[in-house]
């Protein structure tokens, strides 16, 4: 079929088109209902779908992720309780109130057993912390390096939290007047250093308020 055919068919007399005629125009009618149905309901639709499917990915991926937060709770559970048996054990070993006379006592009691001879034991101001306290003993010995030695062991084997901080040794001035008083004279050393124990902070202290001796830092 020519153009100028083509152009000659009147619609109103469709029936008498030729069939090849009548099977191109139905097939342009199809093609264009279906491009016309795609774009209204076809393209809407299936950008829909995509979305949802995205979202549906993106869900499918938080239930992975809770799942495995889920099969690792037990292994966090029993982390924290470890964790907490730790800090539980860790205030076993700061003194109380009641128990800080007495354990400066003991480091008195380690320095002398261990021949120093004590010239300085001075408690300075407690110093509160986040919740605990720092109790500094400035402190001033003499004695031997061995009696040094074994007085810092002595007092790092102790079951409550003491440290030795800010350590200055120097050699004892010569102040004697005999070759023995100076020969027992060059044998010693003198000590001075802070012994800092530490308390907890029970309810009552932080009542009390922080700021007091320090403060919060």
């Amino acid at each position: 079929m020519t153009f100028d055919e083509l152009r000659n068919l009147q619609i109103d007399d469709i029936v008498r088109w030729p069939a090849k005629t009548k099977l191109v125009a139905i097939v342009i009618i199809v093609l264009i209902f279906g491009i016309l149905a795609w774009f209204e309901f076809i393209s809407p639709e299936n950008n829909q779908y995509n979305q949802l499917k995205t979202q549906e990915d993106s869900l499918k991926t938080q239930v992975r992720q809770k799942q495995l937060l889920a099969a690792s709770l037990p292994a966090y559970q029993a982390q924290i309780k470890e964790m907490n048996r730790r800090f539980q054990d860790f205030l076993q070993q700061l003194p109380n109130r009641t128990q800080i006379p007495s354990l400066l006592d003991d480091v008195t009691l380690a320095g002398r057993s261990r021949g120093l001879d004590f010239e300085l034991f001075q408690p300075t101001s407690e110093v509160n912390k986040n919740f605990y306290a720092k109790i500094p003993v400035r402190l001033k010995v003499v004695g031997t390096y061995n009696d040094i030695g074994r007085f810092a062991a002595a007092v790092a084997a102790m079951p409550r939290i003491v440290t030795i901080n800010d350590i200055d040794i120097a050699r004892m001035p010569d102040v004697g007047t005999t070759s023995l008083a100076k020969a027992q004279a060059s044998q010693k050393l003198v000590m001075q250093c802070t012994a800092t124990t530490y308390r907890y902070l029970d309810n009552r202290d932080n009542a009390g308020g922080r700021g007091k001796n320090g403060g919060k830092s």
